[in-house]
This record gives C-alpha cells, structure tokens and sequence, in this order.
C-alpha cells in the first residue's frame, strides 16, 4: 500500500506540474483559432477541464494495465510453481494470450486449485 500511496503523490505532482506549464507556455504564446488571433489564457481556461479528464483517464487506464501485467504474471508463476494438470499448455496459453488467457486460466484452474487446498488444509487439522 505505500508505494500505491508514493505512486499516487507522484502521478499528482506530475500532474500539477503539467497543468502549470501548460498555462505559461499558454499564456506567453499566441494562440490563433480559425485564423483569429484569440488570448491564450481564455483558450487555456476553456481547454483545461478536457486536458485534466484526459490526463486523469490517461492514469486510471495505465494504472488498469499495470494491475492487468501483475495478475498476468501471477498466473504464470502459479502455474509454473504448482503441480496442475496441463501445465505447459496453460503456461503457453498465458503467454500467448495475455491477460485473457491469465483470466481463463483464474477461473478454470486456480479457483479449483484454491479450493481443494483450503478443503485439504481443514481436514489435516
């Protein structure tokens, strides 16, 4: 959870730091819309709440990618550590298929694998 936190205090300030350029670049350039010549600071203000959705899109998508790598990875490394039937296969289908094939592979292997080593940990006990 901290390097999330350190990752979102990041991001922010890059962010912050994007905006406040983007308006003194703004403001000393001349901006010219439709060939007439407008302030920049108007244009800056009108275009400011779309540059900051599509920047904070930008991050919630990237964010999304990262989270998807990570499971990706996880899945391959389940199914290289544990003893599963098929296990080349699923190893090639991962790889292959990306994130589709780490999420086939969730649902057909790992739930079942999780649930027969829950139920065999209860009975030895």
């Amino acid at each position: 959870m901290i390097k999330l936190t350190k990752l979102t205090i990041v991001s922010s300030v890059l962010l912050v730091m994007f905006l406040a350029i983007n308006q003194v670049a703004l403001a000393a350039a001349k901006c010219t819309v439709n060939g007439r010549e407008v302030p920049c600071e108007e244009l800056g203000k009108q275009v400011k709440g779309f540059l900051g959705w599509g920047i904070g899109g930008f991050f919630i998508i990237f964010a999304i990618m990262i989270l998807a790598a990570i499971f990706w990875i996880m899945m391959i490394v389940h199914a290289a550590k544990h003893n599963i039937e098929g296990k080349a296969a699923w190893i090639v289908l991962m790889i292959f298929t990306g994130i589709v094939g780490a999420l086939i592979y969730y649902f057909v292997v790992k739930r079942k694998f999780n649930k027969q080593f829950s139920q065999s940990t209860t009975i030895q006990q």
